[in-house]
């Protein structure tokens, strides 16, 4: 009789194990359909995300160069107006011109701003790469902003040695990188100060530092300096103003040479960005 009892009592368990596990395995049916759909739902919303961030960069590249037309022509209107090329004008006129054309070359450097930018993003941008001089890199980009430094009253000081190989690199988009750099330097460096720019070799690359004495960059900020349309300084007055792109422009296009970019700074006491570029190998 007692066997028999363990008999009964041992099928019971079996049959109770049973179910357990059809049920567990109906559960695990369940999840594992609950996570292909969520992954399906993930996939979608991915395709989806590429979509219109490949419409987004298709409507600015359009918008951008349908701008660019009509703002040549309104900016060589003004231009010629300024030169009195189609008579005198007032001083209330002349004073009015200026202001227009200040703000119309802030909106062509919009402009040429964006279409830089959806040009790097999308993988169009190609570069034209050759050995170049560190130096006589640097004194191109000075010569340029030589006057943009007298009118801040800010001294502009390359130290890059003469004896650093070549780098290799797109000549004008490593000017471009440097303006952008410097230019933004002046913004923030108060009259008296100075911007000196300097290079060293290390491993395969050439690292440059433009450095300034300027007001420097609240630590928080200097996280996220390199995304789009950051301003440094919002409450500045008209001369600290940009597009919010330039830094951006600056790592995409340093990114694109196969260098890195980086910031440090200082409040009260400057600001210093290094970017590399690697050095030509023969």
């Amino acid at each position: 009789m007692g066997l028999l009892e363990d008999n009964q009592r041992l099928r019971e368990e079996r049959d109770l194990l049973r179910r357990r596990l059809a049920e567990l395995e109906e559960e695990f049916s369940r999840s594992n359909q609950e996570v292909f759909e969520m992954n399906e739902a993930l996939v979608q919303a991915n395709a989806r995300l590429a979509e219109l961030d490949r419409m987004k960069d298709t409507f600015l590249s359009m918008i951008t160069h349908e701008l660019r037309t009509p703002m040549t022509a309104m900016m060589g209107l003004a231009e010629n107006l300024e030169a009195g090329v189609y008579g005198p004008l007032s001083e209330a006129q002349t004073e009015n011109l200026k202001k227009i054309i200040e703000n119309g070359v802030r909106l062509r450097q919009l402009v040429n701003d964006l279409l830089d930018l959806s040009k790097m993003e999308s993988g169009m941008m190609r570069l034209q790469c050759e050995p170049l001089d560190p130096r006589t890199l640097v004194e191109a980009v000075i010569y340029q902003l030589e006057s943009l430094a007298e009118s801040a009253q800010v001294k502009l000081v390359n130290r890059v040695g003469y004896s650093l190989p070549e780098v290799f690199c797109d000549g004008q988009r490593v000017e471009q990188v440097l303006t952008n750099l410097i230019s933004n330097a002046l913004k923030f460096t108060p009259p008296g100060g100075t911007i000196t720019i300097t290079a060293s070799a290390q491993d395969d690359f050439i690292t440059f530092t433009v450095a300034d004495t300027g007001c420097g960059i609240q630590p928080e900020a200097q996280s996220h300096i390199f995304d789009k349309f950051i301003q440094l300084h919002p409450n500045k007055d008209d001369r600290t103003k940009g597009t919010g792109l330039g830094l951006t422009i600056v790592k995409h296009l340093v990114e694109l040479h196969g260098g890195t970019v980086s910031v440090e700074s200082e409040i009260g006491k400057g600001s210093q960005f290094h970017f590399s570029l690697p050095i030509y190998q023969e």
